[in-house]
């Protein structure tokens, strides 16, 4: 039963794939601004322990914490190196909350738009996993990278504009940045999944099992529909419900993934002809940041990240 988790953070469309093109995004501050119209504390955060390996479940209670104001993540307010500092921060919560969902720690963590075989970025494998590999297409925000407590239990079978497959244990996992110019067209949507789940055939490896991360997708239907034309099986995602709940919220939901709210962009779906049994969780966007020396929440990328739990 392999557990997988996926974030995508905001990055720009530089060609120089360091901190900098994450830090503070656009659609970053909008996320933030969005969730500090609403200034009631439901941000928790867990206790975690830079000292040991971040699956490791680091036992104590969760802290409600209040959100940053408006403008906290205002372009040019933290630093490359401050806001590397977050996103760590934000790996070990990954794994705190995810372990907390399942009962077991994470066995593989991809990040979207970020690269980190980059240099900037080496840090991350302290704070989100030993590094798999890293794939990118040419800019910062086609990038993916791949995390893991041992990173020998998986295998990288290809990657391609807005995709990356890899197969861990007997699991074919698909993530992805769906690219907006085909993300809503249902017959491009369509041949983008078809050519991936071909390529896995030719190879010998099986069908897509899973597909998890950020489709751009306009309407939650669309992603399982064009996965089941593309494959010939039934695709469903592994979410059903209207509102999101993430892990790392108290009392409040959302209507939707991205920086509004508004959109299910970020989903998991599964093929119900290979997948038996399914366990699904959200994480919010945001992580603990000191604010005069007073622990708060700041959004640190525009999209939520996904956890699940699988059987083959």
């Amino acid at each position: 039963m392999p557990t997988f988790a996926y974030q995508s953070i905001n990055s720009s469309a530089s060609t120089n794939h360091g901190v900098g093109a994450s830090n503070s995004q656009h659609f970053t501050r909008v996320t933030h601004n969005h969730q500090a119209a609403n200034q009631d504390s439901w941000h928790l955060v867990m206790p975690t322990a830079d000292s040991v390996e971040p699956h490791v479940p680091i036992y104590g209670p969760a802290q409600l914490v209040a959100q940053a104001p408006r403008g906290h993540m205002a372009r040019g307010q933290h630093s490359n190196s401050q806001f590397l500092s977050m996103i760590e921060g934000k790996a070990r919560q990954t794994h705190q909350h995810l372990y907390r969902s399942f009962g077991k720690p994470c066995d593989l963590l991809v990040y979207g738009e970020m690269n980190g075989s980059n240099s900037e970025w080496s840090t991350m494998q302290q704070h989100a996993g030993g590094l798999v590999g890293a794939r990118s297409t040419g800019m910062a925000c086609n990038s993916f990278s791949v995390h893991a407590a041992n990173t020998l239990q998986h295998q990288i079978l290809n990657s391609g504009m807005g995709w990356i497959a890899i197969k861990t244990g007997n699991v074919n996992a698909v993530f992805v940045h769906v690219p907006n110019r085909i993300a809503r067209n249902e017959g491009e949507a369509t041949l983008f999944y078809q050519n991936i789940n071909n390529f896995l055939l030719q190879q010998g490896h099986g069908g897509i099992d899973l597909v998890m991360g950020d489709t751009n997708q306009g309407s939650t239907r669309f992603t399982p529909t064009v996965l089941s034309q593309a494959t010939g099986n039934d695709f469903l995602d592994a979410h059903s419900g209207n509102e999101v709940t993430p892990s790392d919220a108290y009392q409040r939901s959302f209507s939707g993934t991205n920086s509004t709210a508004s959109k299910k962009y970020d989903v998991a779906v599964y093929n119900t002809a290979t997948i038996k049994t399914i366990n699904v969780d959200y994480i919010s966007q945001s992580t603990a940041v000191s604010v005069n020396g007073t622990n708060m929440a700041a959004a640190v990328t525009d999209h939520m990240g996904i956890f699940i739990d699988i059987t083959k």
